[in-house]
């Protein structure tokens, strides 16, 4: 499935943010580093695409040399990314300077060609600064803005990625494998003249199927 990492510093609510979009079984809480292993969960968009919503370790600046290696080693999946989502705490006078941090990171991990949405969580807490309307505001507390944030997610992906109908003859078989390894099936038919498959496929495979769409 197309992959979309969450990205932040660490205690802005990102575990929140993918159980509020997700339903619940991500340990979540108001503390440095509660989240220490990246964890995935499968997302349903909009559209009806399925994603796998990546919770990311969290991070902070002025780290000794050898831990912010570490947690770049940590991030190294957010490379294999459709879409990065930086999450940012609304409420926090230090979020434009944590985001810089986040980029920073992301800039040494390989990235700068995939998309990345930026996302204000916590926008419920007292205090927090109002924004654009055109900027992604969210609380996963209360839920406000998981639905812009879900169909912004629909809209960068329709660049990304396309779901496909192809049928291919059986001394074809082999073209099925851009769509198995780098992107997802989602229908597989044995059919007497030859092999159905829905899926989704990256834009840059779309070529391998010309001919054989139905």
């Amino acid at each position: 499935m197309p992959v979309v990492s969450l990205v932040g510093y660490t205690n802005v609510g990102k575990s929140s943010l993918m159980n509020a979009l997700c339903g619940p079984s991500v340990a979540e809480a108001d503390m440095l580093f509660a989240t220490l292993d990246p964890t995935s969960r499968k997302l349903v968009l909009p559209s009806g695409m399925a994603v796998l919503l990546v919770d990311t370790v969290g991070f902070v600046s002025r780290l000794p040399h050898n831990l912010v290696e570490a947690f770049k080693s940590t991030l190294e999946e957010a490379a294999w990314s459709d879409v990065i989502v930086r999450v940012a705490d609304a409420g926090d006078a230090q979020r434009e300077e944590q985001l810089a941090v986040t980029d920073e990171v992301l800039d040494g991990l390989d990235c700068a060609d995939i998309p990345r949405l930026t996302v204000y969580n916590k926008c419920d807490k007292p205090g927090a600064l109002s924004f654009d309307p055109d900027i992604l505001l969210t609380s996963a507390k209360t839920g406000y803005g998981l639905d812009k944030l879900l169909a912004k997610l629909d809209e960068t992906l329709s660049d990304r990625v396309h779901t496909i109908r192809i049928l291919l003859p059986y001394d074809k078989l082999g073209l099925a494998a851009p769509m198995r390894e780098r992107g997802s099936v989602q229908l597989e038919e044995y059919r007497e003249d030859g092999l159905y498959l829905e899926g989704i496929v990256k834009t840059e495979d779309l070529h391998c199927f010309e001919g054989y769409l139905v």
